[in-house]
């Protein structure tokens, strides 16, 4: 519809077109906006143009408004009726937000980021047509995304994704009634309330049970049953769940589904038809396509959480849960080779954190410090109210765990201190866990331990803490205090005037280290070490033929010698490895969103320093012009199209030019490993100061490629005494 005549002052002025009357509005309102202020906070930011012709009006008119929102010209204009508002000049007023933006790496990005959230409106929006555009290097529009005619939901995916991935798919099947102990699970109750609300959507096909025939050969009449590959993806980049039809961030639903697909596809993968076992590394490490439509009273969801209003506060959050799960059972229930009733008697963890790709993982692995250990004790509940289980972890996937986790030059460094009483306020705190299927064991004593599980066909498993034996000791707390009073007291007479008696004493005051000064202690316990220090280290000796005992100023460092050089030898291997790429006989095409397919046509050199090479055909619609045409050969390990959507993944979410695919990484990290300085090899002075030489060089020197830490904070020579 057009604007008419009487509103062109106010379309622009704040608050003018607000959806509220009264407060009691937020609870009814249905529109994704709804306080006015979307057109004039673009004024602030861009040059708008408006162009506009209402039912009534026999010619269109242009308007054009200054950063206050004021009409500075107006002009007729022929147009159908309608309205088109024309951004342009973006973050004009704010010179450094310009130049962030246009640098290339960080438009790419957030043009990825654009075109996903449009993509997401492309899938939810029935009867509404949405196009995107950009523009081409001779001025020709290309489209980026549409939601084509948009008469359903089926045809919206086919439209976005191809008709190949609405085939991949199965329709979510809806149920009368929630079963009772999916109810009782969730601690959910059945109220009128919640009668209206509703779930439809679609999901991946679990593989495995899906069988297909085939020829043997060309010449042969004889044909082959064979499994189709996994529906599902490397990565949650196609997991979509609205709410009123606006998108939204619902991490229980995804990982409650995600969970219940997985089983599913385990169950199907586990036996064929004729008893053969079947590999799971897929079922287990897969995440499957997700379309998920919520509709319920508005008056029972809240959206005024955050700026985006993509973080939702549902009324009803735990019906929603066992909603999802009666639903997503139901549909899977008849692609699995168990019934639905043992699925139903399935329990998921919806407070740990889903095992992720290690794409995921290396996405973060750039982050601009090490992970701290803050002393103050995390909250596991969320507002969801859902007692969580005991942290249970499992995964058949190869994850990079590397510890990557400082692109900077400094990092706290712990001392031994720091991490027990940090472990010892954190042994809720959920983790993340290396390949192979693992289990969070929880330890009385605060450390926590890592117990490999073998049996390859089990999904999760329980392991038992190691028992500990109770020792009794004569300790007094107080006979403690009063002998570190009197130590400190000896020094504070006998220093004189010394000057380092002042930092002496403090070392030994007990008062920075009341449980009531959490944050004071933190900072007291933490030592910032910078890179260029690693050049400044002096070698004490080798401890133990495995650690290097070093000193920097006052401090002693510990530093873990195969550690240290196992990292040193991963990172040249990733900056100068030349892996040796095979050529398809037969160009393979990659069924890429336009977002992926800009972002992998932008980063080409990226995936060539990994072996893989792409024919480009620039005639071909967006999304189709990219073909595989070489993959990388190392140690007869096949890579192909998910290797590659991991590294889109990756990519999207970090600017690192320096991306690997976690196969071809944990083959350089094994391969590192085993020609690093191993334990039990006596060191002389000259090759520890190269141990620590290199360490300066490296661009995350805190960690080895497996994560354990290479140096920690072992002791400040002030305790000693001023001397």
């Amino acid at each position: 519809m057009g604007v008419s005549e009487s509103d062109f002052e106010g379309i622009t002025r704040k608050h003018a077109t607000s959806k509220l009357s009264e407060f009691d509005d937020l609870q009814s309102v249905e529109t994704f906006g709804f306080r006015g202020e979307a057109l004039s906070s673009l004024c602030h930011l861009a040059n708008v143009v408006v162009h506009t012709c209402s039912e009534n009006a026999a010619v269109g008119t242009r308007l054009e408004f200054n950063a206050a929102g004021d009409i500075v010209a107006r002009r007729p204009l022929a147009r159908s009726r309608g309205t088109t508002v024309i951004i342009s000049n973006l973050f004009y007023s704010l010179p450094v937000r310009r130049r962030h933006l246009t640098d290339a790496t960080q438009l790419a990005k957030e043009f990825a980021k654009a075109v996903n959230l449009l993509t997401a409106y492309c899938l939810a929006t029935v009867h509404v047509q949405i196009n995107c555009h950009r523009m081409g290097k001779s001025g020709e529009k290309i489209n980026v995304v549409s939601n084509g005619s948009s008469s359903s939901l089926r045809d919206n995916i086919a439209a976005v994704f191809g008709q190949a991935q609405v085939s991949a798919l199965t329709e979510l099947i809806p149920v009368d009634s929630i079963p009772t102990e999916i109810l009782d699970e969730f601690n959910a109750k059945p109220s009128v309330d919640v009668e209206s609300i509703t779930l439809e959507g679609y999901i991946s096909k679990p593989p495995g049970n899906q069988l297909t025939e085939s020829l043997a050969s060309p010449l042969s009449s004889r044909t082959v049953k064979h499994r189709q590959p996994s529906t599902g993806r490397s990565s949650g980049d196609r997991q979509f769940v609205f709410v009123n039809g606006r998108p939204c961030d619902l991490a229980r639903v995804t990982r409650l589904a995600t969970d219940l697909w997985r089983r599913c596809s385990r169950e199907s993968y586990s036996t064929s038809s004729s008893g053969i076992r079947m590999p799971v590394q897929s079922a287990c490490s897969h995440f499957p396509v997700l379309v998920l439509l919520f509709h319920m009273p508005t008056s029972t969801v809240d959206v005024n959480l955050t700026p985006d209003k993509r973080t939702l506060l549902l009324q009803h959050e735990r019906y929603v849960l066992a909603l999802t799960k009666a639903v997503i059972c139901k549909t899977l229930s008849q692609y699995a080779n168990t019934d639905a009733a043992s699925m139903l008697r399935s329990k998921t963890n919806l407070d740990q954190s889903m095992i992720v790709p290690s794409s995921e993982i290396s996405a973060t692995a750039e982050a601009d410090q090490v992970p701290s250990m803050s002393l103050k004790r995390p909250s596991l509940m969320s507002s969801a109210g859902v007692t969580p289980k005991r942290p249970t972890l499992s995964s058949n996937s190869n994850i990079d765990l590397e510890g990557d986790t400082d692109n900077g030059s400094t990092t706290p460094i712990r001392s031994f201190e720091s991490v027990r009483r940090s472990l010892s306020h954190s042994r809720e705190t959920e983790q993340t866990l290396p390949s192979g299927e693992y289990t969070l064991v929880d330890l009385t004593g605060g450390c926590d331990e890592v117990t490999k599980v073998d049996d390859e066909d089990s999904a999760s498993a329980d392991a038992q803490g190691p028992y500990r034996e109770s020792v009794p000791i004569d300790f007094s707390m107080n006979r403690l205090r009063s002998r570190w009073s009197t130590i400190s007291n000896q020094i504070s007479f006998t220093a004189g005037a010394d000057p380092d008696s002042q930092s002496a004493t403090e070392d030994f005051s007990l008062g920075q280290f009341r449980a009531d000064e959490i944050d004071a202690a933190e900072s007291e316990l933490t030592t910032y070490f910078s890179k260029t220090n690693f050049n400044e280290l002096k070698v004490v000796g080798q401890f133990n033929l495995g650690f290097i005992i070093a000193q920097h100023d006052r401090d002693l460092f510990i530093i873990d010698q195969h550690a240290s050089d196992e990292k040193y030898r991963f990172e040249q291997l990733c900056e100068n490895y030349r892996f040796v790429s095979q050529p398809l006989v037969v160009p393979q095409p990659l069924e890429l969103s336009v977002a992926q397919e800009q972002l992998l046509l932008n980063n080409l050199d990226v995936f060539a320093k990994s072996g893989f090479t792409f024919h480009v055909n620039e005639d071909a619609p967006c999304g189709q012009q990219v073909q595989l045409t070489a993959t990388p050969m190392l140690e007869n390990k096949v890579f192909g199209r998910s290797d590659i959507e991991e590294m889109l993944f990756v990519l999207s979410e970090s600017c690192s030019r320096k991306c690997r695919p976690s196969r071809l990484r944990d083959i350089l990290a094994s391969r590192s490993c085993r020609s690093a300085v191993m334990v039990g090899t006596a060191l002389d002075q000259s090759k520890m100061y190269r141990i620590l030489r290199n360490m300066g060089t490296m661009d995350h020197p805190w960690n080895c490629p497996h994560g354990r830490p290479t140096m920690r904070h072992l002791f400040h020579l002030g305790r000693l005494g001023p001397e």
